[in-house]
């Protein structure tokens, strides 16, 4: 029998970042990470292996990093656990002192009548998959997709860019809807209008059409659609299998039930990343959230204090940043937007500000620049912020992302120090965060 210090179950971001953590922190310990196939994909590319990487190997996560740190790669599944004791599909068992749970989450499959025909794909994290949906797209025209969040609208727009005729069905008012306030979906599905889709809301299918492979879908207003492929992005569910044989305590929503320091139910075993229950930062109740940036976060916490706590957790719960570039246009959000102030009942106050990301706004490459910020009426710190524009868009939300968790103030945001260049950012007179802050500065009194 096989015994190790520290053992990584799954070879995602967490369980990637959570190994070469462990490694930094914990330099004399015996460190393995199981994992079910021979290579690890990139979450976030998997949509850009359909037209902008030329190949699938383009979007792989390299091992090199887990050997040059002497991490031992085992490539096998998980099939029971007891008493610090792994038992392995293939008969092999492994001794463990901590143990990691980083299986991740697996695709949800809407109950749609005919989802299992001929033709009917989702995006899965699974090499051998990709390359069916691939070759299959060789000979497909026009594709209809199911589900209108960031997945669905980034296949979406490789499709179209690749030459294809593409149909997005969402069941709600916008796109995006769960992650960005209507304004921005709308700018998104303009967008998309202009590069050729056909984009139907409020709208649900009932049925694939067809007789064993797909031809087409039915709505609930009894309208049919054709095409001759179908994508379901309905979303993903935590992995939580493991959990359920093994006696850890789950939630079949919201994912294997952990505490601030991701530790589970049962001594010396953690979880993290999409399999592992989030807490809402705002309110402390379980929100399902599932971002890579988020799941590498808790690796470097969890493979830091597997044996004592060495990193202090000072923000709790799950912020939710995340950005994307569909139909040339970059949106992001970080914390809560409008629509979730309202639900959660917070008082707040809006400031927004337009501008240009290069100064003055005639310079090649500029793009025009929109920033919707939340602030609390009350404590007047920052809640969140939605923004969109041009390449600028990623690290202008990271910046917002780290005034939330440090609960900055609309003064003290007012009053930033910051540095700019004509080629490199927005005018010091106009940079779009402390304008917008000072939008709602304007409305206290």
């Amino acid at each position: 029998m096989k015994q190790y210090d520290i053992v990584i179950i799954g070879g995602g971001p967490a369980g990637f970042t959570t190994a070469v953590s462990a490694r930094n922190t914990y330099t004399d310990k015996k460190i393995a990470i199981i994992r079910r196939e021979e290579i690890s994909m990139i979450p976030c590319g998997i949509p850009y292996i359909l037209h902008s990487l030329e190949k699938i190997e383009d979007n792989i996560l390299p091992d090199k990093p887990l050997n040059s740190k002497n991490i031992d790669i085992i490539i096998d599944e998980v099939t029971d656990r007891k008493d610090h004791t792994l038992v392995l599909k293939s008969g092999e068992k492994i001794k463990y002192e901590k143990l990691v749970i980083a299986t991740g989450s697996r695709v949800l499959i809407p109950p749609i009548k005919g989802v299992e025909k001929e033709n009917v794909f989702c995006i899965k994290k699974d090499k051998v998959y990709l390359e069916s949906l691939k070759k299959r797209l060789e000979s497909k025209e026009k594709i209809i997709i199911i589900g209108g969040g960031f997945i669905g609208l980034e296949v979406a727009d490789e499709l179209l860019k690749g030459g294809k005729k593409i149909t997005i069905i969402e069941r709600l008012d916008h796109l995006l809807p769960l992650a960005m306030d209507k304004e921005f979906g709308d700018m998104i599905q303009q967008g998309l209008k202009s590069a050729g889709a056909d984009i139907v809301t409020n709208a649900t299918v009932k049925e694939i059409l067809g007789d064993d492979s797909a031809t087409g879908v039915l709505l609930d207003n009894g309208k049919t659609i054709s095409g001759d492929m179908v994508i379901l992005s309905a979303g993903y569910i935590p992995n939580v299998e493991l959990a359920e044989k093994t006696g850890l305590q789950y939630d079949d929503h919201y994912g294997i039930i952990v505490d601030e320091y991701l530790r589970t139910s049962e001594k010396d075993v953690f979880a993290v990343g999409d399999c592992s229950a989030k807490r809402n930062c705002y309110t402390g109740e379980y929100h399902r959230i599932m971002l890579a940036s988020t799941a590498m976060a808790e690796g470097r916490l969890v493979g830091s204090n597997l044996y004592d706590i060495k990193v202090m957790r000072k923000f709790m719960g799950v912020l939710g940043s995340f950005s994307t570039k569909i139909a040339d246009i970059a949106v992001g959000v970080s914390g809560i937007t409008e629509k979730d102030a309202k639900a959660l009942g917070v008082e707040y106050v809006v400031g927004t500000a337009e501008t240009f990301d290069r100064h003055p706004g005639k310079l090649p490459d500029a793009s025009k620049l929109y920033v919707k910020l939340i602030f609390s009426r009350y404590s007047h710190t920052l809640l969140g912020g939605e923004v969109r524009g041009g390449n600028s868009v990623g690290e202008i939300i990271n910046i917002l992302s780290v005034m939330i968790q440090k609960h900055m103030t609309d003064m003290e945001i007012d009053t930033l120090q910051i540095g700019t260049h004509p080629l490199l950012t927005s005018s010091p007179i106009a940079y779009p965060i402390i304008n917008a802050t000072a939008d709602a500065i304007l409305k206290w009194f």
